[in-house]
Order: C-alpha cells, then sequence, then structure tokens
C-alpha cells in the first residue's frame, strides 16, 4: 500500500496542474484481484466507468458512477457507487461453484491527469456487497491508469 501512495505522488509530481479531460481509456486492477479494460467518462462534476475484465477463470462487467470534483491544482477526488456481475468460477466465493457474481459497492478515490501527456492514474476504495453466490461483505481498493482520448 505504502509503494502505491509513493507511486501516485511520485506521478503527480511531475506536472504543475491538471488536466480536465472528457474521456479515457486504460486499466483498472487491485482487489479482489480482477483485472478490467476500463473506460470513463465525464461531464461536468459527474463522471461514469465501465470495465470489463477478470481473473483466473471468470469475467466480470462493472459500472459506477461518480461525483467528481477538483480537491486543489493536481488532484480530483471522487466518490459514487457501482455494481459488478460476473461470470464463471466463483472460487473467492464458494469451493467449486461456477455460475454468476452479483454485487455493489460504495468508492471513494483520488484522481491526476498529467498536464503534459495525456495520463490519469486514479487510486480508489470502498466497500463492497456481494450477494451472489452467497452474501459476503468485503473492502477493496483498485488502481487505474488511463490514456485520455479527449
Amino acid at each position: 500500500m505504502k509503494t502505491l501512495i509513493l507511486a501516485l505522488i511520485c506521478i503527480c509530481s511531475f506536472s504543475v496542474g491538471a488536466q480536465r479531460y472528457t474521456s479515457s481509456l486504460g486499466l483498472r486492477g487491485g482487489s479482489p484481484g480482477v483485472t478490467y479494460l476500463n473506460a470513463k467518462y465525464r461531464i461536468n462534476q459527474q463522471a461514469y466507468e465501465l470495465g470489463i475484465g477478470g481473473n483466473t477463470g471468470s469475467v466480470w462487467v462493472h459500472g459506477n458512477a461518480y461525483y467528481q470534483n477538483e480537491l486543489n491544482d493536481i488532484l480530483d477526488y471522487y466518490y459514487g457507487f457501482g455494481a459488478n456481475v460476473g461470470l464463471g468460477n466463483m472460487s473467492k466465493f464458494e469451493t467449486n461453484y461456477s455460475g454468476i457474481g452479483l454485487g455493489a459497492s460504495a468508492v471513494i478515490g483520488l484522481e491526476h491527469t498529467l498536464e503534459d501527456f495525456p495520463l490519469n492514474v486514479s487510486i480508489d476504495l470502498g466497500p463492497s456487497l456481494y450477494v451472489l453466490p452467497r452474501l459476503q461483505f468485503g473492502f477493496a481498493w483498485a488502481l487505474s491508469v488511463r490514456y485520455v482520448l479527449h
């Protein structure tokens, strides 16, 4: 965790001011071990994120809706909620279970977009509640790196 925070601080230090963007595309990974191809679209202070990815033997789709605003000259903060749907091997929930996974999450995070290069980095965390294949509460974090399209 210290390494992730240090990496975010180093990336932010390469740029004096944050660049605002409308759309970006990249990768998102973290706990519980799922990596996503991730797209984010911003409209004023609202942001929407959609991802498709997976881990060993399963495919997941996630969608999040955020409120996003400037924290200072180099960082944005955001918070919101989302849903996850998975299909395949759900051994993280039930031993030898294959089928559908369904959950919801709340998120709070920080984001920085480089001024001189169209790249944005964000880190977020929050609680998750899964209802399929069984009721389970957890806590997750994620790191996203995206190329700014517009």
